[in-house]
């Protein structure tokens, strides 16, 4: 099927959510790959320092709606919006601002849902990764499926502080097309983003929350067998370069040439800081930092717009404040970092 024919197929009835902070340079490029495919996108906001609101709120022809909401964890952001969203499509996609639809996805997802017997309740799709302009198609990652589309309505996010996953209860299928992950567009980002991440991911080490509420098995699902081999891994001596191994030889990483070298060396950097920042708190008793980027204020123009938007304002900058409503239906709940 060409890309005209997908533009041409009945638009199927979804909800497109994308929490954001600080994520201007990403964000034009993952509504322009969802913008006329999907029946509304909501983007969730935690008081960006930059354009970010700005680029959403351009869109509103194009159904954008804006809200901004005090960040208190990756779970919680996601339920809060699945509890407080006035989403009305009958599927709802969760999109990264530094992620994009492809065609091809579109085109599959649309087909599912069209001849849907009305018994499925999720998605699971893979990510093809674009790290510093090199386009991976091999290594530790890109096999990997997440249910990250479900019927509006049957989806919560289990309490973990990152790598958050969609419980959905019922039946799923996996599609074979993929969405672009830009994840490493500077390096410098990477890195902060990295060191963050490393923090979150030893404090779940440290709570004794590795795998979350997926229950580890090698014969189960995609998430399931992921979840086995995480905990596999952290049985193994010498972590980091296992992974670099397994990444790099046993899931084919260099086949991508050098890109798939960069990706496989520091991600298996990535997992030694973990290592590392364990260690530190078993020497220490100090639980690593969390460095969390700047917030701002909320965006003056959310006040008076006719898009769904509140604000929670005391909370996000530190002010007693009542938090201030438009003219739509979302009421506040969550709490700041």
């Amino acid at each position: 099927m060409t890309r005209d024919n997908v533009d041409r197929m009945k638009r199927p009835s979804v909800a497109v959510i994308i929490l954001t902070c600080n994520e201007a340079p990403n964000l034009t490029r993952a509504l322009d790959s969802v913008c006329g495919w999907a029946e509304e996108v909501h983007v969730v906001d935690s008081y960006s320092t930059d354009s970010t609101v700005d680029r959403a709120l351009e869109r509103k022809d194009d159904r954008v709606h804006v809200v901004q909401h005090a960040f208190d964890g990756y779970s919680k952001q996601w339920n809060w919006a699945l509890d407080h969203l006035p989403i009305r499509a009958e599927w709802t996609l969760k999109l990264d601002a530094d992620e994009e639809v492809t065609h091809e996805f579109k085109r599959e997802v649309t087909e599912i849902i069209a001849r849907n017997d009305g018994k499925l309740e999720g998605i699971s799709f893979r990510r093809r990764l674009v790290f510093l302009e090199s386009i991976l198609r091999w290594g530790s990652v890109s096999g990997n499926h997440d249910l990250r589309m479900w019927r509006s309505g049957k989806a919560r996010f289990e309490e973990r502080s990152m790598n958050e996953h969609a419980i959905v209860q019922g039946r799923t299928v996996e599609v074979r097309s993929f969405i672009m992950h830009h994840t490493c567009t500077s390096l410098s980002a990477w890195i902060d983003k990295h060191n963050r991440y490393s923090s979150l991911e030893a404090r779940n080490f440290l709570e004794g929350n590795v795998t979350g509420e997926i229950a580890p098995s090698l014969l189960g699902s995609a998430a399931e067998r992921r979840m086995w081999l995480r905990r596999l891994y952290l049985r193994l001596p010498a972590r980091p370069f296992m992974y670099f191994l397994y990444a790099f030889f046993l899931r084919l990483g260099f086949l991508d040439g050098a890109g798939g070298f960069r990706f496989a060396f520091l991600h298996a950097a990535y997992y030694y800081w973990i290592d590392l920042k364990i260690r530190q708190y078993r020497m220490t008793g100090r639980l690593p930092e969390v460095i969390w980027p700047a917030r701002g204020v909320p965006h003056p123009a959310l006040r008076d717009s006719a898009l769904p938007c509140t604000v929670d304002i005391g909370k996000a900058v530190g002010i007693e404040q009542t938090p201030s409503y438009s003219t739509a239906s979302i009421r506040s709940g969550g709490e700041s970092p």
